[in-house]
């Protein structure tokens, strides 16, 4: 039965070491690129370091200087694999072990009352010894940290990158994690051994109150500053827009202002043909002939700023040898912005353009269909893809080197489709990736 217990104890001990390599998977650890000599440490540290774990826990149930040298094993390793950001590692590696701690000792806690009402010493079958019932309550806190670690994995988007900027105050909530730690060992050390009156109902309660207050503050915190950075990048590409707009805007005014001229131009024109000097009327006509070489008629929906965008996108993509395709019927003036109008397609062409541009074969093509029925807008834009995006909870990952510097497209066009009430869908096939909009109760004048 020993044989048994001693097996379960080390079982748990290799479990809390993984866990912790799963959270580190989640955040700043890049698992796909592992080398095998990375690998081999990893399990290493889990095995050998579970092993140890183990055998501790057959002394006493809690060791501060176990966690410290959990913390540091743990660290070390990790530092060797990643050689860059060991600040944040030491932080996060002390975050994952203080919060295992903390767990500890709220089973523990909540586990002493009940023991003492049926007879079981806690001392003896808890703190100082390995028995099934201290499995049992360390297999409990391995638990709850397991599915907190999965919760994370699954609902929260992290990222090394992002994590970097918050180094410091996740260094500074694990040291205060460790301080409350340090402070409540004392009185399990006390109620374990009688010198203080069990209480653990009331002081389990007490400390996940007070460590969720500081997850909850310090979560908070770095969530309102990461919220604000992210509006601080979309109003700098709203910004771009807007500049990108009005560059095409004094385009589209110069040509105006070409096609203005044309009467003057038809004047003179008239004069030198009525006096049949026809040197000059070829002089003329040369001269002003470079003024319209590059004139090409905007693409016309009958919507301005959309032709300004449309029309700047079809040259970019036939630059890059993109066949362009447009099934449109007349817009004329929509509710949106003209900020908005251009971030909205822009954005969405944008995505068209770059998915063309990573093919290495095969037809390159992009197909805008825009339609409406009654107070109905569909806008709908198909193109060639290579391989198919990967998605993750309903997102798609990008696909550049810097996943964080870009998305932010996305996330712009999303935010104008709910503003407006509308809609979007995805839509992935062999070799095409569609994107439809549709937009209800848009009033709009014919």
């Amino acid at each position: 039965m020993q044989r048994i217990l001693s097996f379960i104890q080390i079982l748990i001990s290799c479990w809390e070491v993984w866990i912790c390599y799963e959270l580190l998977y989640s955040t700043i650890l890049e698992k796909e690129y592992l080398r095998k000599k990375d690998k081999a440490l990893i399990y290493g540290n889990i095995l050998i370091w579970g092993g140890l774990l183990a055998y501790n826990h057959t002394l006493a149930f809690f060791s501060r200087g176990v966690l410290y040298t959990s913390v540091a094993v743990t660290g070390l390793c990790v530092c060797a694999v990643m050689k860059r950001n060991r600040i944040l590692i030491i932080g996060m590696v002390t975050l994952y072990y203080s919060l295992v701690a903390v767990l500890d000792f709220f089973v523990a806690f909540s586990s002493m009352y009940y023991l003492t009402e049926t007879g079981i010493d806690f001392e003896a079958n808890v703190y100082s010894s390995s028995t099934y019932i201290q499995a049992i309550l360390l297999f409990v806190a391995r638990w709850l940290m397991f599915m907190a670690v999965m919760l994370i994995k699954k609902r929260l988007c992290l990222h090394k990158r992002e994590l970097e900027r918050y180094t410091y105050p996740i260094l500074a909530m694990s040291m205060i994690l460790i301080i409350i730690v340090k402070r409540y060992q004392y009185d399990l050390n006390g109620m374990a051994s009688g010198i203080q009156e069990t209480k653990g109902g009331f002081t389990g309660t007490s400390l996940i109150f007070l460590v969720s207050l500081v997850l909850l503050v310090s979560i908070g915190l770095l969530i309102n500053d990461s919220v604000r950075k992210q509006n601080e990048i979309l109003t700098l590409r709203d910004e771009m827009q807007n500049n990108w707009y009005q560059s095409i805007q004094d385009e589209l005014d110069l040509e105006r202002i070409r096609v203005h001229d044309v009467k003057q131009h038809f004047v003179v024109l008239q004069a030198y043909e009525k006096e049949k000097d026809w040197g000059q009327l070829h002089q003329y006509l040369e001269k002003i002939a470079g003024q319209f070489a590059e004139t090409k008629m905007p693409i016309c929906t009958g919507n301005r700023i959309i032709d300004l965008v449309l029309y700047h996108k079809k040259q970019e993509a036939e630059q890059k040898n993109i066949d362009w395709k447009l099934h449109t019927v007349k817009l004329q003036d929509l509710p949106m912005e003209e900020h908005e109008i251009v971030s909205f397609m822009g954005n969405l062409l944008d995505n068209a353009i770059e998915a063309c541009e990573r093919m290495e074969g095969g037809e390159r093509w992009i197909l805008i269909q825009i339609s409406r029925q009654k107070q109905i807008l569909n806008i709908e834009i198909s193109n060639s893809i290579g391989q198919a995006p990967k998605e993750k909870d309903g997102e798609f990952i990008s696909s550049k080197e810097n996943k964080k510097r870009h998305g932010y497209g996305s996330k712009s066009v999303r935010r104008i489709v709910e503003r407006y009430d509308g809609e979007i869908f995805y839509q992935i096939q062999k070799g095409q990736f569609c994107v439809r909009v549709t937009f209800f109760d848009m009033e709009y004048k014919q």
